[in-house]
């Protein structure tokens, strides 16, 4: 069975996925590994802000909300 790979902003509120990639500009992949958001991470969509906001999500470094901007360069797969 192959799996679904977008990016994280792809997921609406709900939606559980795999990290699979990070942005390749190494301060940021460093931000999110101080989070714990790390290749093999699942990670969950717990809400999305209107109008462009950040995401809400959860994973295993705990609850964080991050810009749209970088949950779009976040790879995920499911």
């Amino acid at each position: 069975m192959s799996r679904m790979r977008a990016t994280l902003g792809a997921l609406g509120p709900g939606g559980k996925a795999v990290i699979a990639g990070l942005p390749p500009d190494p301060a940021v992949a460093d931000e999110l590994a101080a989070l714990r958001v790390l290749p093999g991470e699942v990670i969950e969509v717990l809400q999305t802000l209107p109008f462009g906001g950040p995401l809400l999500i959860r994973g295993a470094g705990g609850t964080y909300a991050i810009g749209r901007s970088l949950a779009d360069l976040l790879e995920v797969e499911w």
